[in-house]
């Protein structure tokens, strides 16, 4: 029998070990980093371990803190060093250079792809550079990592003081930690199937079924039905395949060494589970027995076909989608909020409605190959004779003549703007931009120019209404259960911009940290793609505030990476940063307030393309719609 005393000796004893498991004061090896290492809250970059260290200002004494049992510097500080006031107040003078002050607060991270240690503070985190360099110093002496010790400049405030830093400390920039990443969490789902390598897509996409989980050397602007797709090249987080992913909810990752890996090599042709996690994927093989998919509910597509004139800009509502599409009805919105926002939208915009695609698909004959199509069981087992059956569709689309009187008022329309001759006519389906299915990059949008010979009006008109009938976009509408015979297609009209400085897209959420304040930004110079760019270009990626957010954060730019394109200096000053961060949330605002009530607040995603143009940079945005993830 085990006497009281010495119950409570053995419980004395265990909580000691436990609290001296908390923190170290100094790390003595990768080891004892291990040890206390913990995912860092913001997670911009995959396979990087961090171990979150305070330095006690009026005892100055350091803490290496154990991750597994304080999630942040606050709850350490407050359950450890007996700091009372509250979170806010912490916040507030543990951040800024108040003369409350208390605590220097960093994370000393671990990139395990580049094997680099690097001292990080928080992006909003005001510390002077005295204070870092003394911080830095600390860690150094304190850690077995000596002299290889780098700090990290993750923001634009710290880049801008990367000169003077240089001269005391070395450092890591965010563009030399991005480029070096192997890993990177795309759409995190677990799914099943037969592990497939593709060689060459355009090739074998044909043989590709919905029970593979395929690894691709390249990125597709399609997604073939599959149950999981890990690509070597890294993707942005408007890309189409990572919209489409998010959409299906199925597994996809990017792994650069994909096709190198000799553990993957050996799973070729074996069942498999897959997951992605935020840190790391996994593969392995599974015996569940794979099942036939069900099909899913048919979705009802609305629309109106009564509207029959041109509609001008500022008469398109959030009910105007009925007739003229998602996109239109959304850039309608934006136009609203633009006559009293700081941004404009793109000008001499006009919407052309579903009603002229509907009476030039009965004139053309569309609708009679589109009946046989639909009525025929052939086309949906044979992929070839389904491609060459809509390529008949779109065929006979841009073959018959435009009605002349649509055309002549549509010319008409774009001479009244009095200074706009080249102009953008884009895709506004009611299947795409919608809640539950973007149909990011399945339709067309074309350039026509008044009295240009080649790119006419009339052109641009037809191919947008021909792109209906892609095979991508009819088997994505087909995987989602959408009828194609509700399906319709308006057009929306505006000027185009032939110099633009800086093109860019943003999701009005933070995707790096749940719950968390925050845009995602990317940018780039010019009318380089930011979407899809070409293999090797890389654009701006950061995460900024607007001047609402809680004061900790304001006027933060949080640096992901950075163009390469620009020297490796972001391709947008601080201001215009700011500028477009309130712009973002105006249209949060606007759209949460007009369409998306039902949606938490916090976690509503608007995807948002603009641009800064011209030599004076104005900014434009011209599209919105809701991020589905």
């Amino acid at each position: 029998m085990i006497r009281p005393k010495k119950i409570l000796f053995f419980l004395l004893i265990v909580a000691q070990c436990t609290f001296a498991q908390s923190f170290l004061s100094e790390l003595k090896s990768a080891e004892e980093f291990e040890k206390l290492s913990g995912t860092p809250l913001v997670q911009k970059y995959g396979q990087v371990g961090a171990v979150k260290i305070v330095y006690d200002l009026s005892s100055e004494k350091l803490y290496f803190i154990n991750g597994k049992n304080y999630l942040y510097h606050y709850s350490f500080c407050n359950e450890y060093l007996n700091y009372r006031p509250e979170l806010a107040y912490f916040n507030e003078h543990n951040y800024t250079n108040s003369k409350q002050r208390r605590y220097l607060l960093a994370n000393l991270n671990y990139f395990e792809t580049q094997k680099r240690y690097a001292l990080e503070i928080g992006a909003s985190d005001e510390m002077e550079v005295p204070s870092i360099l003394e911080l830095f110093e600390l860690v150094r002496e304190s850690t077995f990592i000596s002299n290889k010790l780098l700090f990290f400049l993750n923001s634009d405030r710290l880049q801008k003081e990367a000169g003077f830093l240089t001269e005391h400390i070395p450092v890591l920039l965010p563009a030399e930690v991005y480029e070096k990443q192997q890993y990177q969490p795309i759409s995190s789902y677990k799914g099943y199937g037969t592990l497939r390598f593709i060689e060459d897509f355009e090739r074998e996409k044909d043989q590709i079924g919905p029970n593979d989980i395929i690894v691709l050397n390249e990125t597709p602007l399609y997604l073939p039905e599959v149950s999981g797709i890990l690509v070597s090249e890294f993707q942005t987080p408007l890309s189409h395949l990572t919209l489409l992913g998010q959409n299906r909810k199925i597994p996809i990752a990017a792994y650069k060494n994909a096709f190198k890996d000799k553990r993957l090599e050996k799973l070729e042709g074996q069942s498999v589970r897959y997951e992605v996690k935020n840190d790391t994927f996994l593969i392995k093989t599974s015996h569940k027995r794979l099942r036939k998919k069900k099909r899913k509910k048919l979705i009802k597509l609305p629309y109106d076909l009564t509207v029959d004139s041109l509609i001008g800009i500022a008469y398109l509502t959030k009910k105007s989608y009925r007739y003229v599409g998602n996109k239109a009805s959304n850039f309608g919105l934006l136009y609203q909020l633009s006559q009293h926002a700081d941004f404009k939208t793109p000008e001499g915009a006009f919407a052309i409605p579903f009603y002229f695609y509907h009476q030039h698909a009965q004139t053309s004959g569309a609708y009679d190959l589109l009946d046989t199509l639909l009525t025929d069981n052939r086309p949906f087992t044979d992929k070839n004779s389904l491609r060459r059956y809509l390529k008949r569709i779109r065929k006979v689309i841009k073959e018959t003549p435009v009605d002349e009187e649509l055309l002549r008022s549509v010319e008409a329309t774009i001479r009244s703007n009095g200074t706009y001759k080249r102009m953008r006519f884009r895709s506004s389906t009611n299947a795409e931009d919608a809640k539950g299915f973007s149909g990011a990059g399945l339709y067309t949008s074309k350039t026509g120019e008044l009295d240009h010979s080649k790119k006419t009006i009339e052109k641009a008109i037809k191919k947008v209404w021909a792109s209906l009938w892609s095979y991508e976009a009819f088997l994505e509408r087909t995987y989602f259960n959408i009828p194609h015979e509700s399906v319709y297609m308006g057009i929306l009209v505006h000027r185009s911009f032939p110099s633009e400085a800086v093109n860019g897209v943003a999701v009005t959420k933070n995707l790096y940290r749940k719950e968390s304040q925050g845009f995602v930004v990317n940018a780039q110079l010019g009318n380089e793609n930011v979407v899809n760019p070409d293999i090797g270009i890389i654009s701006d990626q950061f995460i900024c505030y607007p001047e609402t957010a809680d004061d900790l954060y304001k006027k933060t730019i949080d640096i992901i990476t950075t163009s390469n394109l620009n020297n490796g200096q972001l391709t947008m000053t601080s201001t215009e940063i700011a500028h477009l961060a309130n712009s973002l949330q105006a249209v949060k605002n606007y759209f949460h307030k007009k369409l998306y009530r039902t949606k938490t607040y916090i976690n509503l995603g608007i995807d948002v393309e603009f641009k800064l143009d011209g030599e004076e940079r104005i900014l434009y945005i011209k599209q919105a719609r809701i991020y589905n993830d």
